[in-house]
């Protein structure tokens, strides 16, 4: 994980972009609201297959195997494994920053 992207996942937390939370972050995906979703390398295989399914099917980008330590940390909750980022501009730069 390049310390741009986490800077800039930082950025997007500050910007109030970010949804946490595998329900939130599903809610989001249905209703269209989420442009990029980013889950963490330690999710559980059930979670990750839920997300993977919603994504695949609502065709939303999905960045899997993101350390979690880095992005707890990013956004001041080590305890989320699952994110969505609400701004395009924002999903743009953070695939970018990767």
């Amino acid at each position: 994980m390049s310390k741009e992207f986490l800077n800039f996942l930082g950025l997007a937390n500050r910007a109030g972009v970010l949804i946490t939370g595998t329900d939130l972050v599903l809610t989001g995906v249905r209703r269209q609201k989420v442009k990029l979703v980013i889950i963490d390398a330690s999710a559980s295989e059930g979670t990750l297959k839920k997300v993977r399914d919603k994504c695949q099917f609502y065709n939303v980008q999905l960045l899997q195997g993101v350390p979690s330590t880095n992005i707890g940390l990013t956004i001041g909750n080590a305890s989320r494994k699952v994110i969505g980022v609400t701004d395009g501009n924002f999903a743009k730069g953070l695939k970018d920053k990767l």
